[in-house]
């Protein structure tokens, strides 16, 4: 239990840190960039304490380092000192009074509350020491192809559109090219992709406790499709009538051909 504690209570200061810089900054948003990068947190706090670093736990570790850090600059860099993002300010419409403590419990504690959940696979990795085989060589091989496919839909995803976005001359047009021919959400779907991938290559100490990692991807899977990725968006587009089109021709998360 003592290992769990400590994951928790580094991203528990981690994401105070953040939320006392959101506040200096007045902008919620600020708690996107804190996502990616407190899962680095968690991967390194839980190497660290274990310290055995073994095969599966360093290339775990590096992955999500790989993974944090391009989201924490990507989202970074287009963020820090822009207008505080539409579903925030939609937040504080709502909110009314004690907008801080709202946004302290509700934004930062409850993304912190999800971040550890989504995390489990690499506390359940990084807290168990294991002499691999070759199956076991195999499982990690596996996942790690499966998650430099799922990088590659969300890093080539967002670098398509945020060049298609910065050409003055598709504004008010819909990016429907790349990636996004084949999914209206290629970002979301390969983030999805390399947490399923990290579980399986969390699997390879072939305990229990590593099968109930699962919970992991479930959880992110659940949130990108049904609750924080896909429908916020959708909404948004809902009164556009060549996002609709649009939509009515290429699948919503899983990557396929375009319809006719």
């Amino acid at each position: 239990m003592m290992m769990f504690l400590v994951s928790f209570i580094a991203s528990f200061i981690f994401f105070n840190i953040f939320f006392v810089i959101a506040q200096i900054k007045k902008n919620n948003g600020l708690a996107d960039m804190a996502w990616g990068l407190g899962f680095v947190v968690v991967s390194i706090s839980t190497l660290i304490y274990q310290g055995t670093y073994q095969l599966h736990q360093l290339i775990i570790t590096g992955l999500v380092l790989l993974w944090g850090l391009r989201l924490f600059l990507f989202i970074g860099l287009r963020n820090w000192n822009k207008p505080e993002d539409f579903r925030y300010v939609n937040m504080r419409k709502k909110w009314g009074k004690h907008q801080k403590i709202k946004a302290y419990m509700i934004v930062f504690m409850l993304q912190m509350s999800f971040m550890y959940v989504i995390s489990l696979p690499i506390q359940f990795a990084n807290f168990q020491p294991i002499t691999l085989d070759l199956p076991q060589y195999l499982l990690i091989g596996l996942g790690t192809m499966l998650w430099i496919y799922g990088f590659f839909f969300e890093a080539v995803g967002d670098a398509q559109l945020k060049k298609f976005k910065s050409d003055p001359k598709n504004k008010g047009k819909i990016m429907d090219q790349g990636l996004w021919k084949y999914t209206r959400h290629p970002n979301y779907y390969g983030e999805a992709v390399m947490w399923w991938a990290i579980f399986i290559i969390s699997l390879s100490p072939y305990s229990l406790l590593s099968f109930l990692g699962v919970v992991g991807p479930i959880f992110i899977t659940y949130l990108l499709i049904f609750v924080s990725g896909v429908p916020l968006l959708e909404k948004k587009y809902a009164d556009n009538s060549l996002y609709q089109a649009y939509a009515n021709k290429t699948s919503m998360f899983i990557p396929r051909l375009p319809k006719k």
